[in-house]
């Protein structure tokens, strides 16, 4: 009987330290998108494609989104994030920017507007 309940603590053991491995991995993958990114061009939904000049960037923190677009100025949203998707909340609307491409130097969304295509 003791050699059973020693069994099972080691499961219990083993299963929790699963899941605090598993939360870690999960956090530091959100965490990659923090940052300054640039925007090196919008593929609208017609297949176009508009290559943007340099200073055009989007800022990426724990709550907010900060896009940075010559000529249209900047704007800020607060957003969560549930999985690939984020929400963005414009005004009394809520955006989502769904991630398709989530490496150390390159992020793409689809976004309403068509495909950002960023780099670091």
């Amino acid at each position: 009987m003791h050699k059973f309940v020693a069994q099972i603590k080691n499961m219990v053991v083993l299963t929790l330290f699963a899941l605090v491995l598993s939360s870690c991995s999960n956090a530091s993958e959100s965490d990659d998108i923090f940052g300054r990114w640039v925007m090196t061009e919008v593929v609208y939904d017609d297949g176009s494609v508009n290559q943007l000049e340099a200073g055009n960037f989007v800022d990426i923190n724990a709550d907010t989104i900060t896009e940075v677009i010559k000529g249209y100025g900047n704007r800020q949203y607060p957003y969560t994030r549930q999985d690939n998707m984020l929400t963005l909340t414009a005004d009394d609307e809520e955006i989502t920017w769904q991630i398709l491409i989530e490496a150390t130097h390159r992020l793409e969304f689809a976004t309403p507007i068509g495909k950002y295509k960023l780099t670091r």
